[in-house]
């Protein structure tokens, strides 16, 4: 098994589309919206690919940049919670929206190391902070908790059933209308890139 991380390209689409449907919901994503991540400037949609399986898509992440504003919109957070209310909607951040990785490639670090990446890049690129949400199954712990955690990223507050009105089967809890919650979860900036900003 040789893994390679690389951004991914329109012939891994059908590998992506697959991956999302099997792992997180069918028809999460479209093939228009997968051909729109490779598209838009903001958009990062990368991947890790088996050499030794001829390029096999072992797992794909997604994040973007975007304003505080509109990001805390797609993340279904209805009220800005209080540690960001200093801040302007306006404010660039970084948004960690979406992974999936094949059973063969899990606990392998995979998650924890694009976390880990993607932090300088959204820093490059002018983000103050990366938000995201993290799926919180009825009953059990959350799946992303221990790399979100190494990574820097701190809970902020627990959403009620965010995606229920979205159709499409969920693994976590069995539904058609996902009914797990999440947790919202920010890593921010200092001037140096570490740390958290100055209240």
């Amino acid at each position: 098994m040789k893994l390679k991380v690389r951004e991914a390209e329109a012939r891994d689409l059908p590998q992506l589309k697959r991956l999302s449907d099997d792992l997180i919901a069918v028809d999460f994503y479209s093939m228009e919206d997968l051909e729109g991540m490779l598209r838009k400037e903001d958009d990062l949609l990368c991947i890790v690919v088996d050499e030794d399986r001829n390029d096999t898509v072992a797992s794909f992440f997604y994040a973007f940049l975007s304003t505080l504003d509109e990001a805390l919109e797609v993340l279904h957070v209805k009220e800005k919670p209080e540690v960001l209310q200093k801040l302007d909607g306006s404010t660039r951040v970084g948004v960690y929206k979406t992974t999936a990785t094949a059973p063969a490639y899990r606990k392998r670090g995979l998650f924890s190391a694009f976390m880990k990446d993607l932090q300088p890049v959204l820093r490059g690129r002018g983000a103050r902070m990366i938000l995201t949400t993290a799926l919180h199954p009825p009953g059990r712990e959350i799946p992303t908790l221990n790399a979100l955690r190494s990574t820097g990223f701190v809970p902020v507050s627990t959403l009620y059933r965010p995606w229920v009105g979205k159709k499409g089967y969920c693994p976590y809890c069995g539904q058609d209308y996902c009914i797990c919650n999440a947790e919202f979860y920010i890593r921010e900036f200092d001037e140096k890139g570490n740390g958290e900003l100055d209240g």
